[in-house]
């Protein structure tokens, strides 16, 4: 067996997805006999990356894989409302992790081997109303009554208890005031049906579902992208070579419906799949951190796209990924044959500048269906607002005035240049990272004779927070902090080991291990905006001015990126200064990029750009040369982030 099809074994087992020489390799489903299930990416038969694995009971594990036992980060969620959160080594609790109780209670620290190992925090949140969160196969323990007592008068004298731990072993306990630990958010782990309407993060675009008009669209392109993931991954990697990026040399793969020796039989109907320069987009998918796991699961899971109404004016479709990661773009001919061009360019500039604010392209597609004898083209790039974060704010900048207004603007519209009435300050060697980037990027654009771009920017004002942080939209949340599973414990103060140490004794080496703690985890990506929220606010109770270094590094780590790992043009921290006097400074959170890259200074552009001239001033329509236009849009964006 090799390709992709459907396994049905002796046992009843049945497997849906990718094989390599006969074994399970890449994406794929398997319902096993008794009734659990693993969807995720396979490797030599055995669960290896990204996956979920769903238990009869209602258990469930969402995370990492390796050699077919949970290893990495993953969430472990029990059926009765235990949950685990954190890291995992061949199918133990193994490193810093969350665990939560039912009963709303929940430990934060270090495990070795699926036992407790080194010091950590245990705590009631003073709104108490259970939570998820354990750990893996063993079922989760319980706090007793002694222990749930202990942490009642805790709660009473607003105190959490430090914990330290020899192999699952309590040995010393620490009263600390509340206000002096960081305590990761629990509101993020509790159930969706919890979560109200009110709170609700917005989702945007319409739902592709049987019988929707891009139905069978969305179907191929989900085929085509699993089948090219599975195809390019399983070639070995070598150095990229001139004929890699040569659009030619790609040839079309046929989709029957039936399926065929190399593709699977589906229900849509039979089509023609081609992607170009495959092995350069591998890289540069791998150059922006996408793992292939996850890359699969958010565009070709059982999650369905979205459609996006156009923004611009260019008619082009969008689809969106159910976790708002990912944007399928369609392209004309045109703007296929120029992102070809300059993808050599584009993929030298991609690998010497991290820092690059242009749009992160994933893949480059083209579907033909032979009855309708018609050709659609994709790209996949990067979404900007991918975050779960509500954006308050949209802005589409080119730094021209012909045009640049909004008409009937609406809580979605995106807002153009002469809508913006502030300007956004943020921390000087921010600052200064900006516009030495921003001077790269456009000066790569101005030699590849592309203008028309626009500096897409999202703002989240932090005060609006309260009425906008809650709820994740996928129906899969992983918690974002972690944990371990239920250890048996002895009731406090009946072993003899056991240290109950007042404040003032050595608790300040407790929370310089807390510390540690706090720098491990942040580290770490945080999968739920709540723990991100939370965070922020429990570490910053002043505005979040981005003048001084100090603030904005713990602002950082609060938010769980380290402060030298920060991405530019992601939840960057600004304050926005209006132009009426009169209105007060908001702190913000910015998000931007350079979108739009795609249009280069044709016949038409510089006809449009003679015919303007004669009404409007020159400097001041879109359509100008490339040089001229990134000039302008570097002064324009000069006077917008101070």
């Amino acid at each position: 067996m090799h390709g992709i099809g459907t396994y049905t074994g002796s046992d009843d087992s049945e497997y849906h997805g990718s094989f390599v020489k006969d074994k399970k390799s890449g994406y794929g489903k398997k319902k096993y006999p008794n009734g659990d299930i693993y969807e995720g990416l396979w490797k030599n038969d055995l669960a290896e990356n990204l996956g979920i694995y769903h238990w009869l009971n209602g258990d469930k594990f969402n995370g990492e894989w390796r050699q077919g036992k949970m290893h990495g980060h993953g969430t472990f969620v029990w059926h009765t409302g235990e949950r685990y959160d954190g890291d995992w080594k061949t199918g133990l609790e193994n490193g810093p992790g969350l665990f939560i109780w039912a009963d709303g209670s929940a430990f934060y620290g270090f495990w070795e081997d699926g036992k407790k190992h080194g010091s950590g925090v245990w705590w009631r949140e003073l709104d108490a109303s259970g939570g998820g969160g354990a750990g893996a196969t063993p079922r989760p323990k319980s706090p007793n009554d002694a222990t749930a007592d202990k942490l009642t008068v805790a709660l009473s004298e607003n105190k959490v208890i430090g914990r330290e731990y020899n192999k699952g072993k309590l040995v010393k306990e620490h009263w600390i005031d509340r206000d002096k630990v960081c305590l990761p958010s629990l509101r993020a782990t509790r159930e969706p049906a919890k979560k109200t309407k009110k709170y609700a993060k917005k989702v945007q675009g319409e739902t592709i579902v049987k019988g929707h008009r891009s139905y069978d669209l969305m179907l191929n392109l989900q085929l085509g992208i699993r089948y090219n993931i599975g195809k390019v991954n399983e070639e070995s990697v070598k150095e990229l070579e001139a004929s890699d990026f040569d659009k030619n040399i790609s040839r079309q793969i046929f989709f029957p419906h039936n399926g065929s020796e190399d593709t699977p039989p589906h229900s849509s109907t039979d089509f023609y799949w081609k992607t170009y320069c495959p092995r350069v987009f591998r890289d540069l998918r791998k150059r922006f951190g996408c793992d292939p796991g996850q890359y699969v699961y958010a565009l070709c899971g059982d999650h369905a796209l979205r459609e996006l109404s156009s923004p611009g004016k260019s008619g082009s479709v969008f689809y969106i990924s159910h976790d708002d990661q990912y944007l399928c773009k369609s392209l004309r001919k045109s703007e296929l044959n120029h992102l070809s061009n300059i993808l050599p360019a584009y993929h030298k500039h991609i690998s010497e500048h991290s820092n690059t604010i242009l749009p992160k392209f994933y893949g480059l597609h083209r579907i033909t269906n032979p009855q309708k004898s018609q050709r659609v083209r994709f790209v996949v790039m990067a979404n900007v607002f991918c975050r779960d974060i509500n954006i308050h704010r949209m802005y589409d900048l080119k730094g021209s005035v012909v045009g640049r207004s909004s008409g009937n603007i609406t809580e979605s519209t995106i807002l153009k240049d002469l809508d913006l009435d502030c300007t956004f300050k943020l921390e000087r060697k921010w600052h200064d990272i900006l516009f030495d980037q921003l001077e790269k990027d456009c000066k790569l654009l101005e030699k590849m004779n592309i203008m028309d771009y626009s500096l897409l920017l999202g703002i989240h004002f932090t005060d609006e927070e309260e009425n906008s942080m809650m709820d994740d939209t996928t129906e899969d949340d992983d918690g974002g902090m972690n944990g371990d599973q239920g250890v048996e414990e002895a009731p406090l103060g009946t072993s003899s080991s056991l240290q109950t140490i007042d404040e003032d004794a050595d608790s300040r080496s407790f929370l310089a291990n807390l510390n540690k703690l706090n720098k491990v985890t942040s580290t770490k990506e945080r999968r739920t905006s709540e723990i991100f929220h939370q965070q922020t606010r429990t570490r910053r109770s002043d505005t979040m001015r981005p003048v001084i270094t100090e603030d904005l590094e713990k602002l950082s780590e609060a938010m769980g990126v380290s402060y030298s790992q920060r991405v530019l043009g992601v939840s960057m921290p600004a304050t926005v200064i209006y132009n009426d006097e009169s209105k007060e400074p908001r702190d913000a959170l910015l998000f931007f990029a350079i979108i739009d890259i795609l249009q280069d200074y044709n016949a038409r552009k510089q006809l449009e750009n003679v015919s303007k001239s004669v009404v409007y001033k020159r400097n001041e329509i879109s359509a100008v040369s490339p040089k001229m236009y990134s000039k302008r849009f570097q002064d324009f964006l000069g006077k917008v982030f101070v």
